[in-house]
């Protein structure tokens, strides 16, 4: 039986983030714990990474979502069952779990929202990623959007991955992934986030919120979470406690 937090907690998604050097940083013992906590699966997909910093980064991904869940459930790291969802959303096998939680990574910062309402997505994106192709706008965004990425002209980029990032943050929560249309999952960009589902998407649950924000200067993160019977969460960012590393 899962003891679940109180009810403001509850409302609370929470968002820690860390980088693959704060691992090495802890040296060779924590490197071999962490690698030591994969599963046999875990452990092949950890080895057929061909770069170093994408190998890193399942790894610091793992080491992450098993400590941040394992403290919700009051559990050990080890002990709680992973499995992957629909297109290999990751879960808690466990059924009727009521915590939800999913990953990202990119440029070699790692981020892992946990969320007691429902399904949560999250996405980080690096700011100085090496290419961006403008046609990208097009694919992706619809016309509101695209004219609001073309507003903003040399900063085009920016403000293109904001929208990237609240978009592939829902498609996450919901496992649904880039197969679908991006443009019918539409943002507005105030200071309170509006989706629009629109297409193949109209009609979908309209109870979710997001939160976009950014980690220092170079990574935006954005976090779905799902909310429709408990009203909208409020969000709260921090680094993966040092003392949760293996």
């Amino acid at each position: 039986m899962v003891s679940e937090p109180s009810p403001t907690a509850r409302r609370i998604v929470r968002v820690w983030h860390a980088d693959t050097a704060d691992m090495h940083a802890r040296g060779n013992d924590t490197l071999t714990r962490a690698r030591e906590h994969l599963q046999p699966a875990e452990r092949a997909r950890y080895e057929r990474f061909r770069q170093d910093v994408d190998r890193d980064m399942f790894l610091v991904g793992r080491v992450m979502a098993r400590a941040i869940v394992a403290d919700a459930l009051r559990t050990r790291p080890v002990d709680w069952p992973w499995r992957e969802g629909l297109r290999g959303r990751p879960e808690i096998d466990i059924d009727g779990c009521p915590v939800s939680f999913n990953l990202a990574h990119s440029g070699g910062k790692v981020v892992c929202a946990l969320s007691w309402l429902g399904a949560v997505g999250v996405d980080v994106e690096d700011r100085e990623r090496a290419s961006l192709d403008r046609a990208l706008v097009a694919r992706c965004c619809d016309d509101s959007e695209a004219a609001d990425v073309d507003a903003h002209g040399e900063r085009w980029r920016d403000r293109f991955l904001q929208y990237w990032t609240l978009k592939e943050s829902y498609l996450k929560a919901v496992g649904l992934g880039i197969s679908v249309h991006l443009p019918d999952v539409r943002f507005r960009l105030t200071d309170d986030i509006q989706p629009a589902f629109q297409g193949d998407l109209a009609g979908a649950d309209a109870g979710w919120t997001f939160d976009l924000t950014t980690l220092g200067s170079r990574y935006y993160v954005a976090v779905a979470a799902s909310a429709a019977a408990s009203g909208a969460p409020s969000f709260i960012h921090a680094p993966f406690p040092a003392s949760w590393w293996p």
